[in-house]
């Protein structure tokens, strides 16, 4: 398994600048972010995608993947984006989200997405890519494996996967409900986001109303025990890019850490997923 960073919270440097940090991490590769914010724009692929592949790869760097947030064909340079990837040697790229629009609303709109989902999969085709639902939690079609089951179904394999986030699984089903999506899916799990994620407990200052907020923490701390999860991936077969998502900023995450905290969390989360991997042959 090689590991990749997500580029997301490190959107504030230059190309070159994110290849070393990503390098010094000791990361193989970069899950570059394509979308507005990213660190290329959707609307200047043509030109900044191969500025920042070069520069990553100047540094001895793979990119892995790219994430989007291209949720139909009709998505603004969805064509431009995939086009430019595919000429780069790029073959895979994150959807974005398809937002649950309420109670009654799902069939309906399981429908609709399929048909975007039929877009997606032809563009995919014609330039040789491959895209990925990725799990996440709250309101959205991709929070629980059930529903992404039936988005998929049908579809080509090779031109849609499922892209599991296992802290996401493990908000949703943190108990068996994250082992099911694994083996439901895991003919589909061609893309993986490592996280780990809790549930903590606050008080509306306002009303004394205490509700529970997921949040982002360290990777051998959360719902799910990625030593049990990992078995699983070895199970099904699991060889592609893991990207570490690293979301430790602002209120979703444990702690808000600046940029050294966030990078020194980074490395002990690496060293603690090659150790877990090493002891299973992943």
């Amino acid at each position: 398994m090689k590991y990749l960073m997500l580029s997301k919270p490190l959107e504030h440097l230059t190309y070159p600048e994110l290849a070393d940090t990503v390098a010094e991490l000791g990361m193989d590769g970069v899950d570059l972010t394509v979308r507005s914010p990213g660190h290329v724009l959707p609307e200047r692929v043509k030109t900044d995608l191969p500025k920042a592949v070069r520069a990553v790869r100047e540094r001895g760097l793979e990119v892995g993947w790219l994430t989007t947030a291209i949720d139909s064909a009709d998505s603004p340079q969805a064509e431009d984006i995939l086009a430019t990837a595919a000429g780069l040697g790029i073959k895979q790229f994150k959807l974005g989200y398809y937002r649950y629009a309420g109670f009654g609303e799902m069939r309906r709109q399981i429908a609709e997405v399929r048909e975007q989902l039929g877009g997606i999969e032809s563009l995919c085709r014609k330039y040789g890519m491959q895209a990925g639902v990725h799990a996440h939690d709250g309101p959205t079609l991709s929070a629980t494996t059930h529903v992404v089951s039936l988005l998929l179904e049908g579809f080509d394999p090779a031109a849609l996967c499922y892209y599991p986030d296992l802290g996401h699984m493990g908000i949703e089903g943190s108990f068996g409900g994250w082992i099911h999506g694994l083996d439901l899916l895991s003919n589909r799990i061609n893309m993986l986001a490592l996280e780990n994620l809790a549930q903590f407990q606050e008080v509306d200052p306002e009303t004394g109303a205490t509700h529970w907020r997921p949040k982002v923490v360290p990777f051998d701390q959360g719902f799910i025990p990625f030593p049990e999860a990992f078995q699983y991936l070895k199970q099904i077969g699991y060889a592609g890019y893991a990207s570490f998502q690293a979301e430790y900023r602002g209120p979703n995450s444990f702690r808000d850490l600046d940029q050294a905290e966030l990078l020194a969390q980074v490395k002990r989360d690496l060293q603690y997923t090659k150790r877990l991997a090493d002891e299973v042959g992943l």
